[in-house]
């Protein structure tokens, strides 16, 4: 009970985190180029990086993970001038339904908490890479924290499913061996 009150208000605090774009005190084209050269959140999508691309246009800059050239899902930096030396990031992840991998749409929308660990992710990216300082995986923690909370059950099943293939693969092999005894192999 008292964990599930934990992660409500973790989620609420990240959702409230997420809602707001952030203004940064650098003209516009600055921050279109700076976020062009940026690449993804370093450790968010374990040890092994997927594929994407970034480009930009006046109105933002998308970084896209694909895989064999299928987009998976975005991340779109809305960028809209405050004035003259101040512009404002409003941050956007958006899955593509026909995803190689699945319904990434459909799996953001079930996983919102999934959906907000990104989100904070790629918004301590771009606020890194502004702010000319190092990525801060700690400002990531909670949010992967909720995710993982959250989807303990799915890792739990998952573990299970691999551990029960293990022990099947196992005991074929033992019966194996033991056919090939008997037929003196």
């Amino acid at each position: 009970m008292i964990r599930r009150g934990l992660i409500a208000i973790a989620v609420v605090l990240l959702l409230s985190a997420c809602s707001r774009g952030a203004t940064y005190h650098i003209p516009l084209p600055e921050v279109r180029r700076i976020l062009l050269a940026t690449g993804l959140p370093p450790f968010v999508f374990g040890t092994n990086d997927p594929a994407w691309k970034v480009q930009g246009d006046d109105d933002g800059v998308t970084w896209t993970i694909h895989q064999d050239g299928a987009e998976i899902f975005h991340y779109t930096a809305h960028l809209k001038p405050v004035d003259a030396g101040n512009t404002q990031v409003d941050v956007e992840l958006v899955g593509n339904a026909n995803a190689p991998t699945g319904n990434a749409a459909k799996g953001m929308a079930d996983h919102p908490e999934i959906r907000d660990m990104y989100i904070v992710a790629i918004k301590e990216r771009i606020a890194s890479a502004l702010e000319h300082r190092d990525f801060q995986i700690a400002r990531v923690y909670p949010a992967l924290g909720v995710a993982t909370l959250e989807n303990m059950g799915a890792l739990r099943k998952s573990a299970d499913a691999a551990a029960a293939a293990s022990e099947r693969m196992d005991r074929e092999n033992i019966e194996k061996a033991y056919r090939d005894e008997a037929a003196g192999h």
